[in-house]
């Protein structure tokens, strides 16, 4: 199993200093990923709307991983 272009670009987007997200879109984000609800982090910008960056939410979508 290998990265794909697509979703390499994916994740750098994703990720990006200037990537704000709504709280519509989080929720429907974690909707689909196993999370608990005590780690749900809070938004980094609170008015005029919470917004969430990227990288908080990709936190909580990728699995952890102990090697």
């Amino acid at each position: 199993m290998g990265i794909v272009q697509d979703s390499l670009l994916g994740v750098m987007l994703f990720t990006l200093k200037d990537t704000f997200i709504e709280k519509e879109l989080v929720m429907q984000l974690l909707m689909w990923a196993k999370y608990e609800d005590d780690k749900f982090p809070e938004p980094t910008i609170l008015k005029p709307k919470p917004l969430w960056t990227g990288k908080q939410i990709f936190s909580l979508i990728i699995p952890d991983i102990n090697l």
